[in-house]
């Protein structure tokens, strides 16, 4: 699997404070239909900034951190923002570090979901019903110079929805209180429909393993 594309901003500010211990605690992933958990975008401007379209009402407000994948032709919409609200469903982005305007690759063909990586936070902000499958608890972690790594895994006889995206979280045992940690959806073979069997997750053999912490 390679890195993940973000990283769930509350879920990482727990491990910095020392609320979430790596290397104790209980880490499970959830394989997530987008359709059922994320907003669906609907344009992206060839533009500088980016105005990204939704087809629902966001919720967003400006200064908002949010990943954004899977959108065709406009390339330079996919990555982790700051936004900037203009409407209910209109939002431009920018770099989240510098708050540089990001500058439009070509024009917006088809796709694109959003998903709110600095308000979600537990598990029970991903509906039950774009929960495909859970993975046993995940084993034999490794902890280097902030980088994070456990062994690979698999998610077993899976059957349900096309599933885009996997989610890492620290498991309570209660959805409401399991913090969300990293999203993955530009793996290899994401994303997979389930046949019934099991679907087998390696993790990325960069230099960032499951993934890092930058503090």
């Amino acid at each position: 699997m390679a890195n993940p594309n973000a990283l769930y901003y509350k879920g990482i500010d727990r491990i910095l404070k020392g609320q979430t211990d790596i290397d104790t605690d209980t880490f499970k992933c959830v394989l997530v239909d987008l359709d059922d958990y994320a907003l669906a975008v609907s344009g992206a401007t060839n533009a500088t900034p980016i105005v990204v379209t939704t087809s629902a009402t966001h919720g967003l407000s400006t200064g908002d951190k949010v990943a954004i994948c899977g959108v065709g032709g406009n390339t330079n919409a996919n990555g982790v923002f700051s936004i900037t609200v203009l409407s209910t469903t209109t939002f431009s982005v920018q770099d989240v570090r510098t708050g540089t305007d990001i500058a439009g690759s070509g024009s917006y063909t088809s796709g694109g979901y959003v998903i709110k990586v600095s308000i979600d936070e537990f598990l029970s902000d991903i509906p039950s019903g774009a929960r495909v499958a859970t993975s046993a608890s995940l084993s034999g972690v490794a902890v280097s110079q902030g980088v994070v790594d456990w062994s690979d895994f698999s998610f077993s006889a899976v059957t349900g929805d096309a599933s885009e995206a996997i989610v890492l979280y620290k498991d309570t045992g209660t959805a409401s209180t399991s913090a969300l940690v990293a999203l993955y959806t530009n793996g290899t073979n994401l994303p997979v429909t389930p046949n019934g069997g099991d679907i087998n997750v390696a993790w990325s053999n960069g230099a960032s393993k499951a993934f890092r912490i930058n503090n």
